[in-house]
């Protein structure tokens, strides 16, 4: 037991030293906030007005009005005044070299064609972004079918309007009442993915140990002191343990942050209420107020770090002993790519089964991959915040573990024969005759 210890820790120390590890978790907290940061500045950058030319070839959206001499719109509430967007209208389109010259960052030409194919040219010397492009469609569609509308004998505009219906879905669940469920299956998704990450990365860091050592000849002295089985445990524990370190001190630096952060915005009066703009909210209120980020009050953040660190232990104890044999059986890690195919089949497949059980959480895929011990630390995660019985979360950990313990027996007898062994890289049929013949 002391030699696990001083194996565990050596490989978690040497590793959470490294200027590379600590550099890495401070990173991904500071690109987060950069990445929103950015969102927010190309927001503000699409809020510059952009001036739109509507050229009416066939007077069908816009009239001459003789009190402004100029060409105005014949529905102007089909063209709302807004921060970031003002229309022009004329009879006539402008030549390319004026449109250039001008201060218009778009021209639209309508003309009777647009009646049969439903689609009209614009023009631009810089692409519109997409924010523009959906106003520029809303707000013509709109004075099209005003257009259409009039020009039928049998049917008025406001009559169009008031029977016109564009329907939405609000969905609950029955039993108890809650209509956020997407939601939280998405946040379910972003701690699988996390996860899903972390088992990758650090089981290649398990087999790249293990084939680094088994190159220097260093694995020869030490199975000298203790058994092989105890050193590949030990590699096992102590790698694992560091993505676990980094979690732990990921999830402390974004609580910190979202605290300190809704401190500030308090503080600098930024969180408005959408009833009252002159009102200022507490962070809390002011998700509240948000139907698109409401959800996140309903999620139990301490049960999801809780579970994906559970989910984490098992599953890169599953994982890493694979990684560990494979490192054991080849000399360089290209050989190695024989042999990850298989190994890592399961893992990616966990990933592409947790992307479908978005759509449907509660689903008969979901729930049969949520039990699988080679699918359900990925896929489980996306259920939890759902609201999973706790016996389900339990048994699936359970399952996870025994399959773990189960192939870090197995894997320990191929890493017995295979850290030794030099000179070939050995094939499927080899590697069951270690595990075999391995006392």
């Amino acid at each position: 037991m002391s030699a696990l210890r001083h194996i565990v820790y050596r490989e978690w120390i040497t590793r959470v030293r490294r200027k590379a590890f600590i550099l890495g978790t401070l990173a991904v907290p500071l690109l987060v906030m950069g990445s929103m940061a950015i969102g927010w500045w190309l927001e503000q950058g699409d809020n510059q007005k952009s001036r739109v030319l509507v050229v009416d070839v066939a007077g069908m959206v816009s009239q001459w009005d003789e009190r402004f001499e100029s060409w105005v719109p014949i529905c102007p509430d089909c063209f709302p005044d807004r921060a970031s967007l003002t229309y022009r209208f004329a009879a006539e389109g402008m030549e390319d070299e004026a449109f250039i010259a001008s201060d218009f960052d778009v021209m639209v030409v309508f003309d009777d064609a647009i009646l049969q194919h439903h689609k009209a040219m614009y023009y631009y010397e810089q692409t519109p972004g997409f924010d523009l492009q959906a106003h520029l469609k809303t707000d013509l569609s709109m004075a099209l079918e005003r257009f259409k509308v009039k020009e039928t004998q049998d049917l008025d505009f406001t009559t169009y309007q008031r029977l016109k219906t564009q329907v939405s879905l609000v969905g609950q669940d029955i039993v108890t009442r809650d209509g956020h469920a997407v939601g939280r299956s998405l946040v379910g998704f972003v701690f699988s993915l996390f996860l899903f990450m972390q088992i990758l990365i650090y089981g290649m860091h398990v087999m790249r140990g293990v084939i680094e050592e088994k190159i220097n000849r260093i694995v020869e002295v030490v199975i000298s002191v203790v058994k092989p089985s105890v050193l590949m445990t030990g590699k096992v524990i102590g790698i694992g343990l560091v993505g676990l370190t980094q979690f732990m001190v990921l999830s402390v630096l974004v609580w910190i942050i979202t605290l300190v952060g809704g401190m500030w915005l308090e503080h600098a009066d930024v969180l408005k209420s959408s009833s009252d703009a002159l009102m200022g909210l507490d962070l809390e209120s002011w998700i509240a107020g948000q139907a698109e980020l409401n959800f996140l009050l309903d999620v139990n953040w301490p049960l999801m770090i809780a579970s994906t660190a559970m989910f984490y232990v098992a599953g890169f104890a599953l994982y890493a002993a694979s990684f560990a044999a494979i490192g054991a059986a080849v000399e360089q890690e290209s050989d190695a790519q024989y042999f990850l195919i298989p190994a890592m089949a399961p893992l990616v497949a966990s990933y592409f089964l947790a992307v479908v059980a978005i759509e449907n959480p509660e689903g008969p895929l979901a729930v049969i991959a949520s039990f699988v011990p080679f699918t359900a630390p990925v896929v489980m995660l996306i259920r939890i915040p759902l609201g999973v019985a706790w016996w389900e979360v339990l048994l699936s950990w359970l399952g996870v573990a025994f399959t773990a313990w189960l192939l870090l027996r197995m894997a320990g007898r191929i890493y017995r024969v295979g850290i030794l062994m030099h000179g070939k890289r050995p094939s499927w049929v080899e590697l069951i005759k270690w595990f075999r013949h391995a006392d």
